[in-house]
């Protein structure tokens, strides 16, 4: 039967494992021997079975035929994509099963033109039930996991590679890697996981090993070996230690030919076989050969380990006293293929004691020399019981000889898990290791403007290197250059570098996966060529490696370089995190690199910068007297009971509070996390703060400023003509009838729209229904959309909470979701106000602070509940008003604002939004943006704030105002209106307060003032 078999990318030494390679800190070194961390369970040689499935496999190994017998000790492969069942390669697997009687599959990769196609989950587990549904026996489904099972599956938890977790340090890593790996297989079909790599990679020029291995000290990889078996055999899977006797000190690729291992037997058992003692005391389930030639252990230079019986049976199962499955790496491999023929190969591994033949390139010659060995007696009936009780023992371990099929309904509940894959990242995160930083770069300041040049070199086949780092840099930058290349589709040298005034910092980023058959971990001669171009352009240069740690010593020009020892998403996401230090880099070679003299356990350490506001010092808080005393006297004038008062200035916060919550005698003391209504502080906090992000295109449908108003509200548009002298109107201005057809968003977010100021919709006003007080949401807003227009369109600013209501509502409609749902997770999640919320529960109302006495709607006094009408009538969230919240948290957006639209390392805004709606807009004469009030003659914001100022008030008595040029803001939250409206004390204090604040911090220079004078003057 032809073979329609793919075998590109498989298991053994051919992980998908790349190179990316690319202030303060620390050199630090410490002990190569990873720390050792406590075991749920001992475990001690392969785990014995229980009686009854002692029994399952005995009576099955008496009943099977010889060919039955010979077809379990081979594995084959299939890719997990669907395959129509007449298509020749499900006749391939199904001739597997029922003529080869094979005792399992691997799930493979394939290769196209594009690169490598990795199985999917639902195909995979579809087909292994199928397969098992065919086979007689139940089969032993395996895959290369080394990495996870995204290694294989485009579904799966996606892992650094081993070498990223020794460069972090703690070996619990392995296991949880291992179980979350066993977890997911499990639910997949797959039981046996071709993992961990045993490896001890001590020369720097093996081409295959490298970052799959756990580092150079035997003790090291043997800790982290010895949890990664634990984390798998614990969980439900079989793990493999690989591979042996070790192929850590090669200089060639085993894919390709025979590689030596120049060591004598002392050598080798002080550092080669000490991982797979690890592992096998950890009760690893099998052990997998490799394709070397070891002089010291087998003589005959054309017998590799795989077929040595010196090596299999003398020293695995003889001396380390091994009783777990022994397995060949793939059989397709140059180190067999260019000795052997592939039914020769078969018969000699058995020989040798391989119980599991991986791979082999013809399967049937395969089974038909093994027939013929058996019949001939090479293969005595007893070599061949051996191997096939040790499968089958395999198999009664898992549990196939009760249950062998998965449930394909709930793969989507044990694959792909979220909390998973934040565990694979944090672990990813944390093995980010910077090697170099001369000229102090890193991090880089996430809150500055900053272009970026990214240089992502592949050095394999790959259209679209970079594509995760791409992703994230443009989160973080606020441009991004890319070029790219790689050795198919792109050459770097028909590349041409941008001109160095058009970028700030350049990104060289190098990909150099350590694949089979390549014969090397290195960059193609027109990278490099390219990538000193860069160095010598005479801008910064962050070298971010992605892969193998010694490329190090092709780059002495690189000042800056990090190190994240593999290509996998999570390691790019790592990488981006590190450069900009969302995460602390803490990561410690597990490698020496000799051609830079950088010895294991190497590290420069980098602190998280938190990008978070600090507090300030006991000097900076006894300048801001001027400003407190200022609160005080006001408090002492009753311009309201108490206060608290925020200032910031260039990060620092310093947070006060003054008097109580009330002017009774008892009233408790204000606190500086005390809750206070904002009122139309609700508008720029969440409104205008949404409408940017929507008009960033945030959400699924992107907000457009300068589309109509009935584009979104089609009520609009049958609201009333405009109102007084209608007639006369429109005989002097006709197109006056047209007026609510022109309302764009822009108008309604600048106060332009023509809509009145403000209306008592919740107020009864006479015996007409139409005057009739509001009913709720639904009837406001019918309302507004028959509100006649005051006036053009553009015309003329008049502050409306109306407009505003609308956006609101507008907002809703764009998103499908509630404005105070909206506002808890784009907004007050992301920037940690804890404190910060529409509708308080009741159990926080004594604790705010109360507003007004309302004797003409609730008829109380009004504490906890929002304190305008018409936001109280719609259910207390609007987009003018609702929103309780502290000094604290109002100084967190505020610094956010200041930082361009980050915070907490988050971003929230891009840097070009922040500055578009905090633009002065024509359309308001100069004197609004989009949703902010600017500095004014006669404002709010006093003599000093400069023009580039941005700030807005409430109607309760609260205040922001935001100064980009000296990087200061004030948040002044009081509650002025109780026990009534009636007291406007809070109009001078604020001014006064303003200046009182520049003046301390040193700001109030007559040339700041000159400026804001000239600024006000123009608006």
């Amino acid at each position: 039967m032809p073979r329609c078999r793919a075998r590109f990318l498989l298991l053994i030494p051919c992980s998908i494992l790349i190179i990316f390679m690319a202030y303060n800190a620390r050199s630090q070194s410490r002990p190569s021997a990873a720390k050792k961390i406590s075991s749920p369970a001992t475990a001690a040689g392969v785990k014995k079975l229980p009686p009854a499935a002692k029994q399952w496999v005995e009576s099955t190994l008496r009943k099977m035929t010889v060919d039955e017998k010979i077809g379990q000790l081979l594995f084959t492969t299939y890719h997990g994509s669907f395959t129509a069942t007449d298509s020749a390669a499900y006749h391939q697997i199904v001739h597997d099963v029922k003529d080869l009687h094979v005792g399992g599959f691997i799930v493979v990769t394939q290769m196209s033109p594009l690169g490598i196609v990795k199985s999917q989950v639902y195909p995979t587990a579809i087909l292994a039930n199928q397969l098992q549904a065919a086979s007689k026996l139940p089969l032993l489904i395996g895959a290369d996991f080394e990495r996870g099972t995204a290694m294989r599956l485009d579904e799966g938890t996606s892992f650094p590679t081993a070498m990223a977790l020794a460069a972090a340090g703690d070996p619990h890593d392995a296991y949880t890697m291992g179980k979350i790996t066993a977890l997911e297989a499990r639910a997949a079909g797959v039981h046996w996981i071709y993992a961990p790599d045993a490896d001890v990679n001590n020369n720097p020029n093996n081409p295959i090993i490298n970052t799959r291995s756990f580092g150079e000290d035997p003790a090291r990889v043997a800790d982290f070996v010895r949890q990664f078996v634990r984390g798998v055999e614990e969980n439900g899977g079989l793990a493999t230690a690989k591979h042996f006797p070790g192929h850590g000190d090669t200089a060639s690729d085993s894919h390709l030919d025979l590689p030596v291992i120049h060591a004598d037997k002392q050598r080798l058992e002080d550092l080669e076989l000490v991982p797979f003692r690890a592992a096998i005391a950890a009760g690893v389930s099998s052990v997998m050969t490799a394709h070397l030639s070891i002089p010291s252990l087998e003589p005959d230079p054309n017998t590799p380990a795989t077929l040595s019986a010196n090596i299999l049976t003398g020293l695995l199962r003889n001396e380390l006293k091994y009783e777990g499955l022994v397995i060949t790496d793939a059989m397709d491999m140059g180190g067999i293929t260019v000795r052997y023929a592939p039914g020769e190969a078969a018969v000699r591994a058995v020989l040798a004691g391989a119980d599991a033949l991986l791979m082999p390139p013809v399967p049937d010659a395969a089974f038909e020399a093994l027939q013929q060995a058996v019949k001939s007696k090479r293969i005595s009936r007893e070599r061949l019981d051996a191997s096939v009780r040790r499968i089958l023992e395999a198999k009664a371990r898992l549990g196939l000889n009760k249950t062998r099929l998965v449930d394909v309904n709930g793969l989507n509940a044990k694959i792909g898990s979220t909390a998973w894959q934040d565990e694979a990242q944090q672990i990813s995160d944390r093995g980010v290791t910077l090697l170099r930083d001369t000229a102090k770069r890193l991090p880089l300041d996430l809150a500055k403007p900053s272009r970026a040049l990214l240089l992502a070199f592949y050095a394999d086949p790959e259209p679209y290197p970079g594509e995760d780092l791409e992703k994230q840099l443009k989160t973080r930058f606020d441009s991004v250059t890319t070029l790219r290349a790689d050795t198919r589709f792109v050459s770097a040298s028909n590349l041409q570098l941008p001109p160095a005034d058009s970028y700030d910092v350049a990104i060289l980023a190098l990909f150099v996966r350590v694949s089979d058959r390549k014969g090397n971990v290195d960059v193609p001669a027109e990278q490099i060529a390219l990538a000193q171009q860069l160095y010598k352009a005479g801008k910064p240069v962050i070298t971010a490696a992605f892969g193998s740690p010694y490329l190090i010593e092709r780059f002495p020009e690189a000042e800056t370089w990090i190190a994240a020892f593999g290509i996998s998403d999570v390691a790019q996401i790592s990488m981006a995190r590190a450069i900009f230090g969302e995460i602390p880099v803490r990561g410690h070679l597990p490698v020496t690199i000799p051609g830079v003299n950088l010895k294991a356990g190497f590290g420069m350490e980098l602190p998280v910068r938190p990008l978070k506001l600090q507090a300030m010092d006991v000097r900076g808080e006894a300048k801001l007297q001027l400003a407190f005393d200022v609160v005080e006297k006001a408090i002492a004038d009753r311009a309201f009971p108490g206060a608290t008062l925020a200032i910031g200035c260039r990060g620092k916060v310093s947070v006060h509070a003054f008097g109580k919550l009330s002017y009774e005698a008892n009233a408790p003391l204000v606190k500086p996390d005390t809750m206070y209504d904002i009122a139309s502080l609700t508008k720029v906090l969440v409104t205008t703060t949404l409408v940017a992000k929507l008009a960033e295109g945030d959400f699924a449908v992107p907000l457009d400023l300068d589309a109509k108003v009935e584009r979104y509200l089609p009520e609009w548009a049958s609201g009333a003509e405009p109102q007084k002298g209608l007639k006369d109107l429109l005989q002097e201005n006709p197109a006056a009838r047209d007026w609510r057809h022109r309302v764009t968003v822009r108008h309604l977010m600048t106060h332009t729209s023509g809509l009145p100021a403000f209306k008592e919709y919740w107020r009864d006003s006479s015996s007409d229904a139409s005057a009739k007080r509001s009913t709720g949401k639904a009837d406001t807003l019918a309302r507004i959309f028959a509100e006649p227009l005051e006036s053009e369109p553009g015309s003329k600013m008049v502050y409306s909470d109306l407009g505003i209501i609308l956006m609101a509502e507008i907002i809703e409609r764009l998103t499908g979701r509630t404005l105070d749902d909206l506002g808890k997770n784009y907004v007050f999640g992301p920037l940690e106000m804890k404190d910060t919320m529409y509708r308080p529960p009741k159990k926080l109302w004594p604790a705010i602070a109360p507003t007004e006495i309302d004797n003409n709607l609730r008829h109380r006094l009004v504490q906890g509940e929002v304190h305008d009408e018409n936001a109280f009538t719609i259910g207390g969230v609007s987009g003018h008003a609702g929103v309780f919240s502290t000094a604290p948290d109002l100084a967190a957006f505020c610094q956010m604002m200041l930082n361009g639209g980050v915070y907490a390392n988050e971003r929230m805004l891009r840097r070009a939004t922040v500055a578009q709606f905090t633009a002065p807009q024509s359309l308001a004469g100069g004197t609004r943006t989009l949703g902010w009030v600017v500095p004014t003659e006669g404002s709010s914001s006093g003599h000093y704030f400069s023009p580039h100022s941005f700030g807005h008030t409430g109607f309760t008595g609260t205040s922001i105002w935001i100064d980009p040029d000296h990087q200061v803001f004030v948040v002044l939250l009081t509650n002025r209106v109780h026990p009534t409206r009636e007291n406007q004390q809070i109009a001078q204090v604020r001014p006064a307060l303003h200046d009182a604040v520049m003046q301390a911090l040193g700001l109030a220079t007559e040339s700041s003032a000159s400026a804001s004078r000239k600024a006000k003057s123009k608006g």
